[in-house]
């Protein structure tokens, strides 16, 4: 008989959660989440999605040298609109992915447009003040894309999560020659575990390992009350990332301390974006409950040992 034994904890919430609250911000809102993250001119940057009291979403830039302490922009970031919000005259965005790459910044969000739903949008920067639209949205029904940092056999590679008709989304790659035409589709093949049975997609930008792509992602099941959210981890093929080698059925972070359980969308745990500091320890930036940003720690070479004793 087996004895069960308690594992040393993966990821480590920052003691003084929350980070960032709509009372940290220079201005009123009603919440501040999902935040993509990346480094810029040495230190940690945050396009945070900020709702204002009209519930209208802007993205403000924060910036810190220890990836805690963040300094927050009081002007939101300049971006026109795209081609096909043009053409219907407005955009509602939300949760970008920010991803360096020959010599830019790319970044990929959701894009709702009614009447017909959520989108993936595509802008360039390198400043982080101005934005620049990249050709139309996507079709709907689509969001969080995050784009791979290199290319893969010479095309962009990006993770997506497209919905079907009842609400269910799964996690799928797509390849593309100049970042506007995107075909090659194909879903991954994620474990079936039971938080993990309504939606799943990708979380962080893919970290590159000598033992694959590590991508940290969420995924939702239903409880009594709420559809929760959990993330998760795996490890793709580097040459062929529509292949998993590992992915836990454990997932490595729930929503339980009151700043993930109550507030605007309770029992959430969503990032869209994780960033490895100098020293070694991985910030992983999440929103908490649809209202404060969060920050949870730990190392890659943790993440990686994690996927890999999974798939023995």
């Amino acid at each position: 008989m087996t004895t069960a034994t308690k594992r040393k904890q993966l990821l480590v919430r920052y003691e003084k959660n929350p980070i960032i609250t709509p009372n940290d911000m220079p201005f009123d809102c009603y919440s501040v989440m999902n935040a993509g993250a990346t480094m810029f001119n040495g230190k940690v940057l945050l396009l945070l999605r900020v709702e204002n009291l009209r519930r209208k979403t802007e993205f403000y830039v924060a910036t810190s040298g220890n990836g805690i302490d963040f300094e927050i922009c009081e002007e939101p970031i300049q971006y026109s609109l795209s081609r096909t919000e043009e053409r219907f005259g407005e955009a509602h965005r939300f949760d970008m992915r920010i991803t360096q790459l020959e010599g830019k910044y790319y970044v990929f969000h959701a894009a709702w447009l009614d009447p017909f739903g959520c989108s993936i949008g595509l802008a360039t920067t390198e400043d982080f003040v101005k934005f620049t639209p990249m050709h139309n949205l996507s079709e709907p029904s689509n969001r969080n894309a995050v784009l791979f940092p290199e290319k893969i056999n010479g095309l962009y590679a990006r993770l997506d999560r497209p919905q079907n008709y009842n609400g269910k989304g799964s996690t799928w790659i797509s390849y593309s020659p100049d970042l506007e035409f995107w075909g090659r589709s194909m879903p991954l093949n994620m474990p079936s575990t039971s938080w993990n049975v309504i939606k799943n997609g990708a979380g962080s930008i893919p970290i590159k390992t000598d033992k694959g792509w590590l991508e940290i992602y969420h995924a939702t099941a239903h409880t009594a009350s709420t559809e929760n959210y959990y993330l998760g981890v795996m490890l793709l093929d580097l040459e062929d990332p529509s292949k998993v080698i590992a992915a836990p059925e454990e997932f490595i972070l729930a929503a339980e301390k009151e700043y993930e359980c109550v507030g605007q969308t309770p029992n959430v745990v969503f990032t869209s974006g994780a960033v490895e500091m100098p020293d070694g320890t991985l910030n992983i930036y999440y929103g908490g409950a649809d209202t404060r940003m969060c920050l949870a720690q730990t190392t890659v070479g943790e993440l990686v040992e994690f996927c890999l004793e999974a798939a023995k």
